[in-house]
């Protein structure tokens, strides 16, 4: 949790800089950044589904296995860095085709162009992430988080604002700084790894070759929570595309509403790791009896720490817009504060059903029923983040509040799904390693 939270500091903190300096680069930075993790997901979900290979053989005490299974990992990033930067010339031309003109064009382009970037830097990172987290050694990924946050936060405000004769970049200074704190994180996984006490238990300088037996198993795996999260996000993508479409207003609210969200989401995706993590070391010990009860924790902690978030949103929504005004604006600050209040809110209650969902999801992803996580959002999210959005922004015209009940609505939806799959216990009878 402490390191999803530090990694929501470097969005946030991205996000504020940005803000305060120009409203339109900041309202070109949601949909630029989330289509360029969008195609990066494809790729960082394969990797990520190392840290399941790694808890199921940690569980079952086959150490030279999780080292093994990270070297696959670093290998296949390899691959997937030549295909991004292959891909991203062609793609950032994606928001000519949807509409956006002008400044915001512009500036999307840009921004996607220097988060491919981060994310090329960040597919080696979470080979190694994948290993620290499967073991459960998450202090190493919490103090990396802190560091490469700090690195973040004087980069943003120096490069940003042009502070001790540093050029004023705005956003790009944004971008800039986000590569050089993720590039830093990845030096220090790497240096971390050549403690002793890895090289005693797994063997990690030893145990490098090509295994093709795991690659099949990561790909096999790993493909389907890859695409699951290229379309998750990539969905995404496209709602903040449409909203975009209706005006830099609309997308101006979308985007801080989306933020204050971002604050909250992150430390609950933590805390779904954690779940995670467990159950999959409890399934690889064989110890199917404890996957329903560290399910059901889970979900406790989760729900106990979004209590105290709604209640940040219905009574204090003013003090965490606030963070996103303008000086350059503030005629349109208090437009968009009123407008922006009432999404806050809305998004505080999907929150709750997320949190379930997302939970439940993470326990069937480290069970290895990533098939079905893979149909169920490639399905479910079309009608909710693409054709309605498309429906109620573009052809109704109707207000934001309209959508933002719609995507409660998903939330809703979603946990009926993945909580029957679970309670159908079809998990049982897949196996991973």
């Amino acid at each position: 949790m402490l390191s999803m939270l530090s990694m929501n500091i470097m969005v946030f903190v991205d996000r504020t800089f940005v803000a305060q300096y120009n409203l339109t680069q900041f309202a070109a930075m949601m949909p630029a950044g989330f289509f360029a993790i969008a195609v990066a997901n494809i790729f960082t979900g394969i990797i990520g589904y190392v840290s399941v290979l790694v808890a199921q053989y940690y569980g079952a005490g086959r150490y030279q296995d999780c080292a093994a299974s990270m070297w696959q990992g670093i290998y296949l990033s390899l691959v997937f860095v030549l295909a991004l930067f292959m891909l991203s010339p062609f793609l950032a031309n994606t928001f000519q085709i949807m509409g956006h003109t002008g400044d915001i064009l512009k500036y999307e382009r840009e921004y996607f162009r220097l988060i491919i970037l981060a994310e090329c830097v960040q597919l080696f990172s979470i080979a190694f992430f994948a290993f620290y987290r499967g073991i459960g050694d998450t202090r190493i990924t919490m103090y990396v988080g802190i560091v490469t946050n700090i690195v973040n936060i004087v980069l943003d405000w120096l490069l940003v604002f042009g502070k001790y004769g540093l050029p004023e970049m705005g956003m790009h200074g944004s971008g800039i700084a986000t590569i050089i704190s993720c590039t830093i994180g990845l030096i220090l996984y790497v240096f971390l790894l050549t403690k002793e006490k890895f090289e005693y238990q797994y063997n990690i300088l030893r145990i490098y070759n090509i295994n093709r037996s795991l690659l099949n198993k990561l790909l096999k795996f790993g493909l389907f929570a890859g695409i699951q999260s290229f379309v998750n996000t990539g969905y995404f993508s496209i709602l903040l595309l449409i909203i975009g479409t209706t005006g830099e207003f609309n997308l101006t609210c979308a985007n801080i509403s989306f933020a204050v969200e971002a604050i909250f989401i992150l430390p609950v995706i933590g805390i779904t790791t954690a779940v995670g993590i467990i159950v999959g070391q409890e399934r690889g010990a064989n110890r199917l009896e404890n996957i329903a009860i560290v399910t059901k924790k889970g979900i406790m902690v989760g729900l106990c720490f979004i209590l105290v978030l709604i209640t940040l949103c219905y009574f204090f929504p003013g003090f965490l817009i606030s963070f996103f005004n303008s000086e350059q604006k503030q005629e349109n600050v208090l437009l968009i504060n009123n407008a922006t209040i009432l999404l806050v809110r809305l998004t505080s209650l999907w929150l709750i059903f997320d949190t379930i969902h997302l939970t439940i999801g993470s326990v069937l992803q480290s069970l290895g029923d990533t098939k079905f996580m893979m149909v169920i959002y490639a399905i479910v999210p079309f009608l909710f983040y693409v054709i309605l959005p498309y429906v109620f922004c573009v052809v109704a015209q109707f207000p934001l509040v309209w959508l933002w009940i719609t995507l409660l609505g998903y939330s809703v939806i979603m946990t009926i799904l993945v909580t029957n799959r679970f309670l159908n216990g079809k998990w049982k009878s897949i196996n991973v390693i």
